[in-house]
């Protein structure tokens, strides 16, 4: 993925266990990812283009002022960059891989903090489900939030992971 040496390394370590999750890299070693469980979230893809969020961890109830579980991660964008989180969300899932989401988290003050989220699709029982692994990963700075509750979240940059062909289809080119 363009530009991820420059992601914070609790992102770049569960991107490696999101990889292998996919089975397309090795498992990290042990104790890659241990210490972001309380930043983790699993959200849902609903057909009706909510996005419900189903856990949320410790550390995310603090940043946003409350647990979110059976929230709509939604009506955190705005639709112009919710449109484009989709497409992040629709790339991971044909891929099915892991992708990254830049934001700026914002308080209903105007208080801001960079955040990376990722996300990845689940497994259960080999297939691929409808729900995504989450990571709400702050870049520094909370105490410029002042303790005030997260509201809104605009989007800075995304990182899919690259397309795959998909399976059993094949380019034919035709001269006339």
């Amino acid at each position: 993925m363009m530009g991820e040496e420059t992601f914070h390394p609790d992102t770049r370590a569960l991107l490696a266990y999101g990889r292998a999750l996919a089975g397309v890299a090795e498992p990290p070693k042990k104790g890659g990812a241990d210490q972001v469980l309380e930043r983790l979230f699993v959200v849902e893809r609903a057909a009706d283009g909510r996005l419900p969020i189903r856990t949320f961890g410790a550390e995310l109830v603090k940043l946003f002022g409350r647990d979110l579980r059976e929230h709509n991660l939604a009506h955190f964008f705005l639709p112009p960059d919710l449109a484009l989180v989709n497409a992040l969300i629709g790339a991971s899932m044909a891929a099915g891989e892991p992708g990254v989401a830049r934001l700026t988290a914002e308080t209903s003050e105007g208080r801001k903090l960079g955040v990376e989220m990722l996300l990845t699709p689940l497994r259960i029982d080999g297939s691929q489900s409808n729900r995504l692994l989450g990571m709400f990963q702050p870049l520094g700075g909370e105490p410029f939030l002042n303790g005030q509750d997260v509201r809104l979240l605009r989007l800075g940059s995304l990182h899919p992971p690259a397309a795959k062909a998909p399976k059993g289809m094949r380019l034919v080119v035709v001269n006339s």
